[in-house]
């Protein structure tokens, strides 16, 4: 099979599903920005002029950069995973057509360089072109007079370009396991297949609510982020973690435990509440 034929096939599949692709990149371009915005407050020269406890500051903006990055990834995963369900049956179709896993797979490889490309490019202009403004915002917050100048952080550029790089290749590989594991018909067939009922996970819930217990504590133990910034950190993860476990399961074991009782449920309002947002969760999984 010519190789120009599947750089062609990614082009017209990416032009097919720009209402899907756009708002991923979109996404991607914020996360980028974000996170290349974060890292000039810590490598800006002009912080060590303005600010007297420089080094406080950067400590207390790469706390908040360590969990802003567990969010982007969390984030991206979930936005592939939701582009690669809308993309199921035109992927099953290609299967059926005559193309092998391995050009399938090529062909998602040449996707993700381009979106790739297009996302760092993208992302770290928005966050050179913000990172003034992310400046100015800390300096306002800190009531110190604002600084002139302009300056781009290399480092910046690097620390998205390492991150985001092994993000893309993980999300790849995790699309790359999904094809090579789904049958064609079942991919083919994706989007009308029937949701069966989510499990009640009441282990996940019951770490759900002791992480989330645990970090609502030592957030509220902690007296000074700054002497004890390991601890809040940890805090605001167990936060996230038991925030995300209670929502995913702790909903679907309180929405069961609401169908039990027989009084409550078999009325109509109840009713088609209760089953539409058991039914719900499982797709947001």
């Amino acid at each position: 099979m010519h190789k120009g034929i599947f750089s062609r096939l990614a082009k017209q599949n990416i032009r097919n599903n720009k209402s899907t692709y756009i708002p991923y990149m979109i996404t991607c371009i914020f996360c980028i920005a974000m996170i290349y915005m974060m890292e000039f407050l810590r490598d800006c020269p002009t912080l060590d002029q303005a600010v007297r406890q420089a080094d406080e500051v950067r400590m207390i903006v790469f706390t908040g950069e360590i969990v802003v990055e567990i969010f982007c990834i969390i984030f991206l995963i979930y936005s592939n995973s939701f582009l690669m369900k809308r993309r199921q049956k035109e992927i099953g179709l290609y299967n059926i057509l005559g193309l092998e896993r391995n050009h399938i797979g090529i062909v998602m490889f040449l996707e993700t360089i381009i979106t790739s490309i297009g996302s760092l490019a993208g992302g770290i202009a928005v966050g050179i072109i913000g990172s003034k403004l992310a400046l100015l915002l800390l300096l306002k917050l800190l009531h110190i007079p604002s600084v002139l100048g302009f300056y781009i952080s290399v480092k910046g550029i690097f620390t998205c370009l390492f991150m985001f790089g092994i993000v893309f290749l993980m999300i790849l590989f995790l699309n790359l396991a999904k094809i090579h594991l789904s049958r064609p018909v079942e991919l083919l067939r994706g989007n009308n297949t029937g949701e069966k009922e989510p499990a009640a996970k009441w282990l996940m819930a019951l770490i759900g609510f002791i992480c989330l217990g645990a970090g609502y504590y030592l957030a509220v133990t902690t007296e000074s982020p700054i002497k004890a910034i390991t601890i809040f950190l940890l805090a605001v993860i167990l936060v996230m973690a038991g925030t995300y476990l209670l929502f995913t399961a702790g909903s679907i074991v309180i929405l069961k435990f609401l169908r039990r009782r027989k009084s409550f449920y078999y009325r109509t309002g109840n009713f088609i509440s209760i089953s539409g947002m058991l039914y719900r969760m499982k797709q947001l999984k």
